[in-house]
């Protein structure tokens, strides 16, 4: 085991400034030596410029802290929601990072202060994220609000394997979840001659003025046609317009093959079609349970319990919450119920 980094006697000098095009391999150095390897991803120059520089919703607001090399990180990602007939503009606080050496300095907190006033100062309405439970006491005492965790639904497929695991028991290491068709490489949806703007537009009025990211065809295309190293796929009922649509990603969870749903997709009046479709991916996959994500009372909801998903009370992603603006607190962004999120909105990053 390697020796804990030497304390340093007294504050360092740091300087605190806006992130720019040189600070890239610094910033993926310190990234990698902190938080190692991402479950789902590799910390790449393709997946960091993916993340921050090609989004839709422009690039990062991205702050370091320097002495002589970059010691600390602060990233809040662009971001927009929808509520009722109106954008909020909105940041996702994600990558932060402070070297082992420069801790218990104020380092995460100044950085994460002066992000919070360059994106007020921008006209901001809110930041959110879904921190892990030992950052999350930092961003409570900040001035963010704990919202709730987002309901997980799961099918279980392979009852006994997932029984086996629950128990403690070994469960046989393989491959990941094996795909067959009608599954299909993402692209196909998103850029496959089908008129995907016409579902997207239908589904976008199912929002029922809560929170939901504006959904098009520039943002699943690079939310999951253009992912670095992250493998999603799609499956649809019906041509030229879907019914019904999901973006599924296969991946490996302490041994189970897992298949998230990240999107599902449905013009209003088609539940029945979006059963049938997520029968299909059950039908199509070679795995041990299905994940979704779908607000109380929304068409996605109901079609996932009719398809045979059952709640998962207490599981998931913490949702927190700082609004910087009156549009925010009159949304009600502070409460889980105000939120019409997807299980894209909560993974990866």
């Amino acid at each position: 085991m390697g020796s804990a980094p030497p304390l340093l006697a007294s504050p360092p000098e740091i300087t605190v400034r806006p992130y720019s095009v040189g600070d890239e391999e610094g910033v993926l150095t310190l990234l990698r030596e902190v938080l190692g390897a991402g479950r789902a991803f590799d910390r790449s120059v393709a997946f960091w410029r993916w993340k921050h520089f090609e989004t839709p919703f422009g690039p990062s607001l991205l702050l370091v802290a320097v002495n002589e090399r970059i010691v600390g990180l602060r990233a809040f990602m662009r971001w927009r929601f929808c509520h009722g007939g109106r954008t909020l503009t909105a940041v996702r606080a994600v990558d932060t990072a402070t070297h082992p050496e420069f801790r218990r300095f104020g380092v995460f907190t100044r950085l994460t202060r002066l992000a919070v006033e360059h994106a007020r100062s921008e006209g901001v309405d809110l930041i959110f994220n879904t921190p892990n439970p030992i950052s999350r006491a930092g961003y409570l005492k900040m001035g963010w609000t704990y919202v709730g965790k987002p309901r997980l639904l799961v099918r279980i497929l392979r009852p006994l394997r997932l029984a086996r695991s629950l128990a403690g028991g070994r469960v046989a290491d393989g491959d990941g979840p094996a795909l067959r068709a009608p599954i299909a490489p993402v692209q196909a949806l998103v850029s496959g001659g089908l008129d995907l703007e016409g579902l997207l537009r239908e589904d976008g009025r199912l929002a029922g003025g809560r929170l939901r990211t504006p959904r098009t065809t520039a943002f699943l295309q690079w939310r999951y046609g253009a992912a670095s190293g992250l493998p999603y796929h799609a499956c649809w009922r019906g041509v030229p317009t879907p019914a019904a649509a999901t973006v599924l990603r296969p991946n490996r969870r302490r041994g189970l093959r897992e298949v998230v749903l990240c999107e599902l997709l449905i013009r209003p009046g088609m539940v029945d079609e979006a059963v049938a479709l997520l029968h299909d991916v059950a039908d199509a996959v070679d795995a041990d349970y299905l994940v979704a994500h779908a607000a109380r009372r929304t068409l996605q909801a109901q079609a996932l319990i009719r398809a045979g998903f059952i709640p998962l009370p207490g599981m998931g992603p913490a949702l927190t919450v700082r609004p910087l603006s009156p549009a925010a607190s009159e949304a009600a962004a502070t409460r889980l119920s105000a939120w019409h999120l997807s299980l894209g909105d909560l993974e990866v990053f």
